[in-house]
């Protein structure tokens, strides 16, 4: 059974203010896939019925990611199958059911990065039925590393699937945005990471995958619609490398979630990495000293964290945190 670990933060970190619970998450060493759905509080609208849905849809997630790794598939792939699951799944705030900016539109942005450095993402992305399909294009097929509204025919010329922005609205999203518009600042000072707060139905449901597979081989992916009634042109920490989503086959893997521009100022996922290749720390207390320093900068949150030998990780610090990993030692669901 895991162990929960409610933590005070003290001489590992700079800023001493919060309080973090980790479990630790799949095998010391072999084939492991960790994923979240955001994190939070449970709002208002929350009700049992939602709560199943959540973790149905998380299951299946684990069942497309590690069949990818059992059968002897990269980590990148299983990251993307996992995540392809959630992004089509309307109960998170990526793809279909992404949250939905000041002007209405869905625009989404994701992050895949794999341990040997590569990586690729977007950012305000419009009618990509899979986000992080198209942060995939941009790593192997562009020289970039972040494009920011790709073109149609750039994103025709990658092969990527494409929806109309009304295939990723939601009434759940619609209701939450007249809800924020509503409720002014009042609202957004109470609004959680990626704006959802008071609003229950958001879930903080920006999702993200780590994957290590048979090989050893380490990635990360996120994909996120990004805050209700966020300005156009808002960019969060999902598709920033190094902020929300990292990977370094010398550390860890990591995929964050949370007040975005809290987890931008710490450079959390890099922050991570660094805590345990120059500080010597484990990766759970490089966690929770990053999620210190994200707590500082008035943020909260979480992330899962992978390194390519030994147990990752499951961190926030925030009410809760929807979150799933399955390796050789077990698995669990929480939503």
């Amino acid at each position: 059974m895991p162990t929960w670990h409610r933590i005070k933060e003290d001489s590992i970190m700079t800023q001493a203010t919060a309080l973090a619970t980790v479990e630790s998450a799949g095998s010391e060493d072999g084939i492991t896939l960790i994923i979240h759905a955001g994190a939070g509080d449970r709002g208002k609208h929350h009700t049992p019925e939602r709560s199943a849905q959540v973790k149905a849809d998380l299951t299946r997630a684990l069942d497309a990611g590690y069949a990818v790794l059992q059968a002897g598939g990269a980590a990148e792939e299983a990251v993307i199958a996992a995540i392809h699951v959630m992004e089509d799944a309307p109960e998170f705030n990526a793809g279909r059911g992404a949250a939905l900016t000041s002007d209405g539109l869905a625009r989404m942005d994701a992050c895949l990065m794999t341990g040997d450095g590569e990586v690729g993402a977007v950012a305000g992305v419009s009618t990509v039925k899979n986000p992080i399909d198209a942060a995939q294009a941009v790593k192997d097929q562009t020289k970039h590393v972040l494009l920011a509204d790709p073109t149609d025919e750039e994103i025709a010329a990658w092969g990527v699937e494409t929806r109309p922005n009304e295939y990723f609205i939601t009434e759940a999203r619609r209701r939450s945005l007249a809800e924020a518009q509503a409720g002014g600042d009042a609202w957004a000072k109470h609004a959680g990471g990626d704006g959802t707060g008071v609003i229950g139905d958001e879930k903080h449901g920006t999702i993200g995958a780590v994957a290590r597979d048979a090989a050893g081989r380490i990635a990360a992916g996120t994909s996120t619609g990004g805050i209700t009634n966020q300005m156009h042109g808002r960019v969060g920490d999902s598709p920033l490398p190094g902020c929300g989503t990292f990977a370094d086959q010398r550390t860890v893997a990591v995929s964050c979630t949370g007040i975005g521009e809290a987890f931008i100022k710490a450079v959390a996922a890099h922050q991570v990495s660094d805590r345990v290749r120059f500080a010597g720390e484990s990766v759970h207390d490089a966690a929770v000293a990053t999620l210190g320093e994200v707590a500082a900068h008035h943020g909260d949150g979480g992330m899962i964290v992978l390194p390519a030998t030994g147990r990752g990780v499951v961190a926030y610090n925030s009410e809760m945190m929807n979150f799933g990993y399955r390796s050789a030692a077990g698995e669990r669901v929480n939503g």
